[in-house]
């Protein structure tokens, strides 16, 4: 059992051991055709993630920096506080409505 947690253990330490032995099993079981499946399925995988993450970038921008600016600015010229303070309670508010909004 110790020797099994090692080469484990080895194999996430060193994350290019790991590619090449999935490749190895992939190869091995399925053939060719598997390990153009399993490519397939990683960039997939790999393009919904950045699409995701992007798609996420470009709401908080929209919906909680732009609109924590813009109240930020008029809430200093209406009130004695300055940007500094106003700014991270504007954030937190949009960011709140951003959860809420989903």
């Amino acid at each position: 059992m110790n020797d099994i947690m090692q080469q484990i253990m080895t194999q996430f330490n060193d994350p290019s051991g790991l590619f090449v032995t999935a490749k190895g099993f992939i190869q091995d079981r399925f053939g060719t055709p598997g390990l153009i499946a399993a490519a397939i399925l990683l960039v997939s995988v790999m393009g919904l993630v950045l699409s995701k993450a992007v798609k996420m970038s470009f709401d908080i921008v929209r919906f909680v920096v732009v609109p924590s600016v813009a109240v930020t600015f008029i809430g200093t010229y209406f009130l004695p506080f300055s940007f500094v303070y106003i700014f991270p309670v504007t954030v937190a508010f949009f960011s709140i409505i951003l959860i809420i909004k989903g």
